[in-house]
């Protein structure tokens, strides 16, 4: 089917998805108008519907070069992703979801800015249009990550990101299983500028994490890039210890030089169960750090490609000819 890189690859992860399709070629169709060379590529994060067939027929009469993987189970938004990075052959790269919450039209902002002294660009969303919880997490997990890698992004949470060539193939080095890919390029050092880009409300289907997924990914986010939450929980095992000591050491005392007085059950039971709540907690935090390691150790793949389609319109040209 030939290798040759086009200009720009459009990476779009897919998840039951079969009647967003059509808006989706149509509206990246005029992007893609607007280059020299380009592709769409589409990742079927193991949808059970007709999403990857679906997408496969839309690509077969597509008037650009067009990818479709299908990936063997649902691994997730991020691994999906980088699915799509690992089969994209651009020397741009733009990633974007599939709901068109990020208007393809801004891609053109990003591309503008795209430059070897700025490898990555990112969208962030001015005005969003997502419920307020969901605002609040992400800017509270923003300030979290920024400390802990040393960067100052107003939104981390962002997925519409240009990536020039060299950017993704540095990316595509990484082998841990648990990845989250907007904070990848921060830390592996790689400069990135953000610009304001329009937020469309969600579709219809609102968003497809789960609560399970959106919990992983809170804890990828947390424990992924630092020990830090260790560390405070180690110091709160050290207070509770110096509480739980200092109250046992009046309740001697008072037994020795007041009397028996009032028994203190209650003192002792709220005190057991406060150190007791500590100590889940930080066994709760290490477990999480150990299962990581176990699953890394393991080594299993991040993700299996079950099959991919090359969507070619030259060919179709010269077949029809």
């Amino acid at each position: 089917m030939g290798t040759q890189p086009t200009d720009l690859s459009l990476v779009i992860p897919l998840y039951r998805d079969e009647a967003a399709l059509p808006a989706i070629f149509a509206r990246c169709r005029t992007v893609l108008d607007g280059v020299e060379a380009g592709e769409l590529v589409l990742v079927d994060d193991g949808s059970r519907d007709r999403t990857a067939a679906r997408a496969i027929e839309l690509g077969e009469a597509f008037d650009h070069d067009t990818t479709v993987v299908r990936l063997t189970r649902n691994v997730g938004q991020h691994a999906a992703v980088f699915a799509g990075l690992a089969h994209a052959r651009g020397e741009a790269v733009v990633t974007l979801d599939s709901d068109l919450q990020y208007p393809p039209e801004e891609i053109p902002r990003l591309l503008d800015e795209l430059s070897p002294q700025q490898p990555v660009v990112s969208g962030y969303r001015e005005d969003r249009r997502d419920p307020v919880v969901r605002r609040i997490i992400t800017r509270t997990l923003t300030r979290w990550l920024n400390r802990q890698i040393g960067v100052s992004l107003r939104d981390f949470g962002s997925m519409f990101r240009a990536y020039e060539r060299r950017a993704v193939d540095l990316m595509l080095t990484l082998t841990e299983r648990h990845r989250y890919l907007p904070a990848i390029p921060a830390w592996l050092g790689i400069p990135i500028k953000e610009v304001p880009i329009a937020h469309a409300p969600r579709g219809a289907q609102g968003t497809r994490y789960r609560v399970k997924a959106l919990v992983e990914l809170v804890l990828d986010m947390v424990t992924g890039y630092s020990v830090f939450p260790l560390r405070i929980l180690t110091l709160l095992g050290l207070l509770a210890s110096v509480v739980g000591l200092f109250a046992t050491c009046s309740f001697i005392v008072y037994r020795l030089f007041v009397g028996a007085g009032v028994s203190g059950t209650v003192s002792a039971f709220a005190l057991i169960f406060g150190l007791l709540t500590v100590q889940l907690l930080i066994v709760a935090l290490v477990g999480e750090y150990v299962g990581r390691i176990y699953t890394e150790a393991k080594g299993r793949p991040y993700y299996v490609v079950g099959e991919v389609r090359r969507c070619r319109p030259a060919l179709r040209a010269d077949s029809s000819a």
